[in-house]
């Protein structure tokens, strides 16, 4: 059974679903989510979402919204990083996409951030986008903050992937494995070691191909662990059991959370 590391359900574009997609857990080989969040208003729901046995939450503002955060930010985060329903600290980082007029606010967001997980003992979920020189510095200047980490979405080459293990972290990968022109992350994952991978779907976004055309949902987290499995030469089934025990490890409240699936 697999676990969904990363998923948006609380998402617009699945409000009117989510009754139906949770009822799903179980199916499709998927058993559990957990709803990472990107602003004071996503973290809210993301607890509410997180009250199903079958989900839980992480906490944190996402690089893009870095103006966000303040003081009501750091209140919230702080009254709520002890709730059991939260399990990391996430999605946090950094995202150069559309530019980099606001570099400097995103890595101080990042590191007091980074503190709030090393405070609360929690492991982070981090996001980059066009920022990996900037990204590993950090980490490796503060790496006592990082409990664990794992790169959500991870979208690099061989040697990203390769130093993102030098660094101790996790990696994990959605849909984007499946689409025609990922080449280079397909060999990326040849050499990432099965038991530093997780698998996610990043719903509603990067649906796995045939179902691109499709708003992305947690049951699509298969397809990502069918696309791992055909790349590494192994059974689906190896890649469900051991991306769920690593999801277990690096996630510790989850057992808490879900029990064993």
């Amino acid at each position: 059974m697999l676990i969904d590391t990363h998923s948006h359900i609380n998402h617009e574009k699945l409000t009117e679903r989510l009754p139906e997609i949770l009822a799903g857990l179980n199916h499709d080989r998927v058993g559990a989510v957990i709803c990472p969040s990107y602003s004071l208003e996503s973290m809210q729901s993301a607890l509410k979402v997180a009250d199903n046995s079958r989900v839980a939450c992480a906490l944190g503002i996402h690089p893009e919204n870095c103006t966000e955060f303040n003081d009501d930010v750091r209140s919230f985060l702080r009254e709520n990083l002890i709730d059991r329903r939260v399990v990391a600290v996430g999605e946090i980082g950094l995202d150069y996409h559309y530019g980099m007029e606001q570099k400097d606010l995103q890595h101080c967001v990042l590191t007091e951030q980074m503190a709030f997980a090393h405070e609360f003992d929690l492991p982070i979920i981090f996001h980059v986008r066009d920022a990996w020189q900037d990204f590993f510095e950090i980490v490796r200047e503060n790496r006592d903050l990082v409990k664990r980490g794992v790169v959500h979405c991870f979208e690099g080459d061989s040697e990203i992937a390769k130093t993102l293990l030098d660094l101790g972290l996790f990696i994990s990968v959605t849909g984007l494995v499946t689409f025609k022109h990922r080449d280079a992350l397909r060999e990326a994952i040849k050499i990432i070691p099965l038991d530093r991978l997780m698998c996610e779907t990043d719903a509603p976004y990067l649906t796995s191909e045939p179902f691109r055309h499709l708003t992305n949902e947690p049951k699509y987290t298969a397809l990502v662990a069918d696309k791992i499995a055909e790349i590494k030469g192994i059974e689906p089934s190896e890649v469900d059991k051991i991306t769920t025990e690593n999801a277990f490890a690096f996630f510790d409240r989850l057992g808490g959370k879900f029990g064993r699936l």
